[in-house]
Formats: structure tokens, C-alpha cells, sequence
């Protein structure tokens, strides 16, 4: 129910209106007549609205057509925009790509190192150079691009920068041939000749020390074959004219340590001898160590011999005693035996009367002695 004053419900069993305080007057929740009118103007219009759209819907069959083809037409003109889009976004791309490609080619040791190759054939080495050195910081131990820094240093003349990087290819490959052959000229040229003889001797490759045959110094040899000897020797060393040779006794360094030879070296203690000889030539290039050993063995003279033999003799007789070269002979008549202190043979002797000894000893020039030998003379004058 619903108060007829003011509209509003009214809850059941109630006699005044909740809200206005009006006495309830109940009032129906619908109209009957105005429900039926409804549904005739409901359905009147129902049939005009039928009566129109028979008539509309050919013209909205004509609109439909219409607004179809620019739906179509737009939908092409869409596909056709993103299409293009797309493809000049691929292009973009493409370019981005090649560029990021080009790039990244630039970057690479293969586009230095070619760079490189082409102005040094151009002749233009300080481009060359910056170059190699970007292709070098890529590949740090690429023999080939240390090669090719190395000649452009020496095509600019600077011969410390072409030392550094021919030393830094022998320390990563010590036996490189180009390298040393570029060394050789180097140190030739700057008459270094300490360091083309320490360069010589640090390879062991009989292939890199044939480059070094313009610079062989013979060695020098020795006037007496080594062995041994009983006596003094003398040993003269040989080598070229304009060479200087040193020499040690003790087997030590004549490189080092040598003495520089100057006349014939005599042995003359009873000793060994092991003697080392080298030759330096003008540039001071070194042969290469010769070296002799020698014993030396001294032995006792052997005893003089003496004519005439011992025996009687009637008539004078004179004697003569053979000295061994080198030694001295001493002698006695009294049958004791000689020393360095007795009587010097020089000369032959008159054999004295009567029953006599004569003693003799021979002393060589190491003071070694010989058994002394004795004649007994008896001579009796008639």
C-alpha cells in the first residue's frame, strides 16, 4: 500500500503514514486502465515502428552497402598503411644492422691488419702504423703483425722501436728467421757487435746460426798437438791477421777471463794444462773457443857416457864425458859421489896417474839427476 499523501509505503497493519503522518488511505499499487492503455499504445506503436522500418530498410540496405565498401575500403588503406609501416620499419632495421655490421667489421683484426697492409703499400706508414697497432692490441702475440711494426719502424728510422719489437718476436717464437735476419742488420749497422754475439749464442738452431756466416771468426789453432810431454814445450796460437786472440791456462773463460796473446806460451812446470783460445776480429766478433790439454811429465836425465871406456891404460888418455842437451855433468876423481856443488864438466879431461875413480852426474834444467856412473882408470906411464 502506498500513502496517498505523500507516495510512500505503508508497512501492513499500520494506520498513519510513517512518513507524513497522514492517515492511511489505501491506494492500489497499479491502475487497470492506465495498464490497458499502456499495452494499446504499446502495440500501436508497434506497428507504425513495423510500417517505417519496411520502409527504412532500404535505404539502410543502400547505407549498409555503402558503409560496407568504406569499411572495406578502410580496412585496405589499414592493411596498406601498416604494410608500408612495416617495411619501412624492416628498412630502418636493415640499416641499423648494416651499420651495427659495418661497425663491428671496423672493430675486427682483419679490417685492421688489411688497413694496414694497404697503406704500406701506399707508402703511408704513419697510417699504416696506427693500423697495426689497433690490430696488435686485438691479437697481442700475432707474430706476423709484430713483423710488419717492426719493418715500418725501420722504413721511419727508428731503430729503438724496430729493436723492442724484433726482441719481442724472439720471446714468442726464438727461433723466427725474419727476425734475427732484421737483428743481424740492425746490430751491423749500428756496430753493436756484443749484442750479434749474444744473439748468436742464444739460439741453438743450426739453421738460425748460418745466418751468421758473414760474421764466422776461425778459431785459433795451436802450434803443438795436446798429449803428453816429458819436457818443456812452447805453444804459439794462430788465427787471422786482424784478429787479437786471448787465452787461459786453467780451463777458465778466455772470453772473460783470457789474457791477451802476444808470444809463443811456454810450459814449463811439471803439471796439466788446459788451454782455451779465442779470437776477436776488428767488429769484435768472437770465434768460437779452441782448446788443448796438455801433461806435462819430466824425467831424469839419463847418465853421461863416458870414453874411453874404464880399464889400464900406458900411454895419456883423454877423457871426454856426453852432456845431454840441457843438463850439466859434474864430476869427481876421488870415488865420492858428485853433487851440484862438485866440478863442472866443460871440456875433456887428462887421465891423471895411478888408480883412479871418476864419478860423474848428470843435473838437466828441471834439476833432476841421473844415476851417477863411475870409471875406474888405472893408467901407468911407462
Amino acid at each position: 500500500m502506498k500513502c496517498a499523501n505523500c507516495g510512500a509505503e505503508i508497512k501492513l497493519g499500520c494506520v498513519y503514514c510513517s512518513v507524513c503522518g497522514k492517515e492511511a488511505q489505501i491506494v492500489p499499487d497499479y491502475n487497470v486502465e492506465e495498464d490497458i492503455l499502456k499495452e494499446l499504445l504499446e502495440e500501436d506503436d508497434k506497428t507504425n515502428k513495423n510500417a517505417s522500418s519496411n520502409g527504412k530498410k532500404k535505404k539502410s540496405l543502400k547505407n549498409s552497402q555503402k558503409k560496407k565498401k568504406e569499411a572495406e575500403q578502410k580496412k585496405k588503406q589499414k592493411r596498406l598503411l601498416i604494410t608500408v609501416s612495416v617495411l619501412i620499419a624492416i628498412a630502418i632495421i636493415g640499416v641499423i644492422i648494416v651499420l651495427l655490421v659495418q661497425n663491428s667489421h671496423k672493430k675486427s683484426f682483419d679490417y685492421q691488419y688489411q688497413k694496414g697492409i694497404s697503406y704500406t703499400e701506399e707508402k703511408n706508414y704513419t697510417k699504416a702504423l696506427t693500423y697495426f697497432e689497433q690490430a696488435e692490441k686485438l691479437q697481442p702475440d700475432n707474430v706476423d703483425v709484430l713483423l710488419r711494426m717492426a719493418d715500418l719502424y725501420r722504413l721511419r728510422k727508428d731503430e729503438t722501436s724496430e729493436e723492442a719489437y724484433l726482441l719481442q718476436i724472439l720471446t714468442l717464437d726464438k727461433n723466427n728467421e725474419e727476425a734475427y735476419q732484421m737483428l743481424i742488420a740492425l746490430y751491423d749497422k749500428q756496430k753493436e757487435y756484443d749484442k750479434l754475439q749474444d744473439l748468436y749464442e742464444q739460439s741453438d738452431s743450426d739453421k738460425i746460426k748460418a745466418l751468421f756466416d758473414n760474421y764466422e771468426v776461425k778459431a785459433p789453432e795451436f802450434s803443438e798437438e795436446a798429449g803428453e810431454y816429458n819436457d818443456t814445450i812452447e805453444i804459439e796460437l794462430m788465427a787471422d791477421s786482424d784478429c787479437t786472440i786471448y787465452y787461459t791456462l786453467n780451463g777458465d773463460s778466455p772470453i772473460e777471463k783470457g789474457m791477451e796473446y802476444t808470444e809463443p806460451i811456454s810450459l814449463e812446470d811439471e803439471k796439466e794444462y788446459t788451454i782455451k783460445a779465442v779470437a776477436k776480429d776488428a767488429r769484435g766478433f768472437y770465434s768460437e773457443i779452441a782448446e788443448a790439454d796438455y801433461e806435462i811429465t819430466f824425467e831424469a836425465p839419463d847418465s853421461a857416457n863416458v870414453t874411453p871406456a874404464a880399464g889400464t891404460y900406458y900411454d895419456a888418455q883423454s877423457i871426454s864425458i856426453q852432456v845431454p842437451a840441457g843438463s850439466t855433468a859434474y864430476y869427481t876423481w876421488d870415488g865420492s859421489t858428485p853433487t851440484q856443488d862438485s866440478d863442472v864438466y866443460s871440456e875433456p879431461l887428462e887421465m891423471p896417474q895411478g888408480n883412479n875413480v871418476l864419478s860423474v852426474l848428470v843435473v838437466d834444467d828441471h834439476g833432476l839427476a841421473s844415476p851417477v856412473i863411475r870409471y875406474n882408470y888405472i893408467y901407468l906411464p911407462e
